[in-house]
């Protein structure tokens, strides 16, 4: 069925697209906002020598729909549908177990620093709990504004009421010990703890994205030392974390004290005068420029991107509506909230449907059949000039290793190892693949991980990683001579097998079939007990949708014609693409563009006709 952009989108879009392109500042400050008076969580105003911190929910929610605009997907991440209803659950997706929701609250990525499971709220055995909620909030709460999973547990209870001096389980009746929202057990530590009483609850911050400055590594830190509550006032610059008394029984050794009277980043006084209503590129960035690589960060900028040049802000292409829900596109990993799919503008939108009458039209040489197959982004972001993270092993020490690009791909897509120096040595091109029809760049993530087979459907479930590093695990060789051993060869991959069909910690088999799951294949122990190789879907390269860094003129592809593409050496089709960092003699291996877009070898011949 045919997805109709919301109208509401659509006029926001077009009012944003021109404010955007006219010579007004990335971001506008909206007309004054009333004086704001600060409140704290028992809802009384709150005076500048006062030592308690403030709630956004009774400061900015005294005026603004609160409820309303945390049921956006940005707060809720996978909690609820666009009707509020809850729908994570133990039994959301039948086929990957693990999966409980679609958004980050939930949904599993192997290609994260953790890797971390959610605990699904019913649990028959401690084994079978990786992260409870509490450790969501701690630990992934630093890019999540607060407020649906930092708040209500999955039955629409508050974590801890600081009225009732009630936690959400009390009201429910269940018993807190094996429930994913409560359970002190989190990465096979039994005292992690969940004292939801003592940290508060995590609401939305409404200045993270409508104050400029504001203090996201500090406020991390604060969720880190387990003072949810306090998290806004630190992000606002008025909290201070100092290390804890002995005898305060703070396993984290930090307290937050709280001074109104600092000015550096929000005056107590003068609030509303210091609100922005349209968030800077810099808020969006705090937790955005972390997708874009694990280096040097994002690459949106006016050297980089035609758009950006021009004066675009994130939110010229990504406006919201009254719930916070942000135009999105239709990107291949994320699937939180899909019924908001396309409801952005695509290129073909502002530059040939003359959605926004202001950017340019132009007319390509190419043929039709070249423009409908190939996608505007696969020309239009030839190359990346900044290191991406690449690679994720998850499987040599139960503790994620990230590697970048520069060791696996450079500024010569023909030769990956060459070392090149214009136009920067962290240049590397992105992968290509066909996308429902049309050929789409992406940058393929790599990851390497230990599961589960279910013999009877073919799914891998994936281990937690607790398991593996409370094991004795087998000597590994550095083939790389990084510093840092890796498991690849038969005898390393063998022993590991081994060692994972035994039991956990908790006295609890690890895992009834063990496999690696690396470079696109399966490997497991055959009868005979010796490592077979096999492919496996799971195993294949993640990947991501690239949509920034567009550029134009000569360094788009095909500006010199059709042999950009169409050569003896092209270097789109021959293009090397990573499959696996290390085979077993501890050497990358690469497939070439007209492999992994399923060509044969008559078909390239064609294709790379000299032009």
């Amino acid at each position: 069925m045919q997805k109709t952009i919301p109208l509401r989108f659509l006029l926001t879009a077009l009012l944003v697209f021109s404010n955007a392109i006219s010579l007004a500042p990335a971001y506008s400050q909206s007309p004054q906002h009333a004086k704001i008076v600060l409140k704290g969580f028992d809802g009384k105003p709150l005076s500048a020598d006062s030592s308690a911190p403030y709630s956004p929910k009774r400061t900015c929610g005294a005026c603004h729909d609160y409820d309303r605009i945390t049921s956006g997907y940005h707060f809720q991440q996978g909690r609820t549908d666009r009707s509020g209803k809850i729908v994570i659950s133990d039994s959301f997706d039948p086929r990957a177990s693990w999966n409980l929701s679609s958004g980050m609250y939930g949904k599993h990525s192997p290609a994260s620093d953790e890797s971390s499971q959610l605990a699904r709220k019913v649990n028959p055995q401690l084994s079978e709990i990786d992260k409870s909620s509490f450790y969501f909030v701690r630990n992934c709460g630093s890019c999540h504004p607060g407020g649906g999973p930092g708040e209500y547990d999955r039955k629409g209870n508050l974590y801890y009421n600081e009225e009732t001096k009630k936690f959400g389980y009390e009201l429910s009746g269940d018993p807190p010990a094996l429930d994913g929202d409560y359970t002190p057990f989190s990465d096979g530590n039994r005292d992690y703890g969940a004292a939801w009483d003592k940290s508060g609850v995590s609401e939305a911050d409404c200045l993270i994205c409508h104050l400029k400055g504001y203090q996201w590594k500090e406020r991390a830190e604060a969720l880190r030392g387990r003072h949810f509550r306090t998290g806004p006032s630190v992000g606002a610059g008025w909290g201070a974390l100092k290390p804890a008394q002995k005898e305060s029984g703070n396993p984290d050794g930090n307290e937050v004290t709280i001074d109104y009277t600092k000015k550096e980043i929000a005056d107590f006084e003068n609030l509303h005068l210091q609100l922005v209503r349209t968030p800077p590129d810099e808020n969006c960035w705090a937790c955005h420029a972390r997708s874009c690589g694990k280096k040097t960060g994002l690459q949106w900028s006016p050297e980089s991107d035609v758009h950006k040049s021009k004066g675009f802000s994130c939110i010229s292409c990504h406006p919201a509506d009254r719930e916070h829900n942000f135009a999105k596109g239709n990107t291949l990993q994320e699937t939180v909230r899909n019924d908001l799919d396309n409801t952005m503008f695509s290129c073909e939108d502002c530059h040939y449907k003359k959605k926004d009458r202001k950017a340019p039209s132009y007319r390509h040489p190419f043929s039709p059949r070249h423009m409908k197959r190939i996608a505007c982004e696969t020309c239009h972001i030839p190359f990346q000039t900044t290191s991406a993270d690449l690679v994720y092993d998850l499987a040599s020490t139960g503790t994620p290793v990230t590697y970048d690009t520069t060791p696996f791909l450079s500024g010569d897509p023909l030769d990956p190892k060459k070392p090149v120096i214009e136009p920067t040595p962290s240049t590397w091109y992105p992968q290509i693949r066909d996308v429902r029809g049309r050929i789409v760049p992406v940058k393929s993530l790599i990851v390497m991980y230990w599961g589960d087979l279910d013999e009877k459907t073919n799914v891998v479930k994936p281990l937690f990683l607790w398991k593996i590093r409370g094991m004795k695990l087998p000597p590994l060789k550095d083939d790389t001579g990084d510093g840092i051993p890796e498991v690849n060869s038969s005898d390393e991959i063998k022993a590991f097998l081994k060692t994972l069909k035994s039991n956990d910690t908790l006295g609890v088999a690890v895992a009834k079939h063990p496999v690696l799951l690396k470079g696109g294949f399966l490997y497991h122990l055959d009868k005979k007990g010796e490592v077979e190789k096999i492919k496996h879907e799971q195993a294949d390269p993640m990947d991501f949708s690239l949509s920034h860094n567009v550029a134009s003129g000569s360094m788009v592809l095909g500006a010199r014609g059709c042999k950009d593409c169409h050569s003896k050496n092209s270097p789109f089709f021959l293009r090397k693409i990573l499959t696996d960092p290390y085979d077993e003699k501890g050497k990358p291996s690469y497939l070439e563009t007209w492999e992994r877009l399923g060509y044969d070898r008559d078909k390239l011949d064609r294709l790379l006709l000299e032009q």
